[in-house]
């Protein structure tokens, strides 16, 4: 009778085990969501913009400066995501202001400033800004009753940021004139610059 006792006792205990799964070693590792990085779709072909641009040209001898506020317009095509081209046109609106030290003036007068010019862009994407830089030609004149023009290397930097995937904001600095003379206006160390702050269209 007791032998009988025991042999129920086990056959209950193995089927319990059997019902349960039997595998008490083995623990059961939660299941882990990854989340997948939202890539951001590389933008080529062609893109036109508008921007604010504020210019200047700078003399040593005599020491003068003209500035004047104006606007950029631009075209341009993404090659890949790394590298474009750009051509811009650059034009001051209204007087233009005049300042020499060495005479104590500080004045608006009539003239114009100007400048057009073809780049090459590389660039490089981080989220949502992107990086840029700007080499290449153009041309840079002054009007101040007189023209007087330069053409030669420019140069600047500049970083922009996406809206949507079609618009994109930009900020940046161009280097357009670092020589001695400038036409037949000065002999001396001239300069030219031009900060601008606009918007792109991606078509």
């Amino acid at each position: 009778m007791k032998n009988i006792t025991l042999s129920v006792a086990a056959l209950l205990l193995s089927s319990t085990f059997a019902i349960a799964g039997g595998d008490f070693g083995k623990a059961v590792e939660p299941a882990i969501d990854i989340p997948v990085a939202e890539v951001t779709p590389e933008k080529t072909g062609f893109y036109a913009g508008l921007a604010y641009s504020c210019m200047q040209t700078t003399n040593d001898t005599p020491d003068e400066e003209y500035m004047g506020n104006g606007i950029s317009l631009l075209a341009g095509y993404n090659i890949n995501q790394y590298f474009a081209v750009e051509a811009r046109y650059t034009a001051s609106l209204g007087d233009i202001n005049y300042q020499a030290s060495d005479l104590g003036i500080d004045e608006d007068i009539s003239g114009d400033l100007s400048n057009i010019g073809i780049y090459l862009k590389p660039q490089y994407a981080i989220s949502m800004f992107n990086i840029y830089g700007l080499l290449g030609f153009g041309q840079l004149t002054l009007d101040n009753g007189t023209s007087y023009s330069e053409t030669g290397l420019q140069y600047g930097a500049g970083v922009s940021a996406s809206v949507t995937d079609d618009i994109d904001i930009f900020v940046d600095y161009r280097r357009l004139y670092d020589d001695t003379g400038f036409d037949n206006y000065t002999n001396g160390d001239a300069a030219g610059n031009s900060w601008s702050l606009g918007v792109n269209y991606n078509f």
